[in-house]
């Protein structure tokens, strides 16, 4: 599984971070706006690319803002899994370590999960989807990490990018 960081720059008549990022050589993807994108995950190289004071600078200049998941996004964006082909497997909320809240319903929903935010007020930490295709894995964290499977198809690739210029724009982004 790859993991990625969502980000997005604000500045929208900058030049696009991502030209810095080639220049460091650093892996990412981008949504199909240029000004979302995620990079490459690991908490410690990320560390030492912002750890770069030319990166850092430019970071700060272009208004790159890294994106956090509320419960509200993530709520909204589970109820669009058809639009992006993918189905809910898990849920992990930050309050229950045990998973045990989940237990007490039939099914894993969107309402099930709706629910326990509701009446419990916890707050999500991450939902694991399957790709309904080929059935391959895509993680979500709070912190905004996203992690999927190798082996995507092109369309599933595709919804992936329309799912985190999603995450970082809104439902507007989305063509119903």
């Amino acid at each position: 599984m790859q993991f990625y960081k969502i980000l997005r720059q604000r500045k929208i008549n900058e030049d696009t971070f991502c030209n810095l990022l080639d220049i460091q050589n650093y892996d990412y993807i981008t949504g199909n706006n240029k000004n979302s994108f995620a990079i490459k995950y690991n908490p410690d190289t990320y560390n030492q690319l912002l750890n770069n004071s030319r990166v850092f600078k430019e970071y700060k200049s272009r208004a790159i803002q890294q994106l956090f998941v509320t419960n509200q996004k993530f709520l909204a964006i589970l109820n669009f899994s058809d639009f992006f082909n993918m189905s809910m497997v898990s849920c992990l909320f930050a309050e229950d370590a045990e998973n045990i809240y989940l237990e007490e319903y039939e099914e894993l929903s969107l309402e099930s999960v709706e629910d326990i935010v509701s009446r419990y007020g916890f707050n999500i930490k991450e939902v694991t989807y399957k790709t309904n295709d080929s059935k391959r894995t895509i993680v979500l964290q709070k912190n905004g990490v996203i992690g999927f499977d190798n082996g995507l198809t092109d369309t599933e690739y595709q919804k992936l990018l329309k799912f985190i210029d999603t995450l970082n724009f809104g439902l507007r982004v989305i063509d119903i």
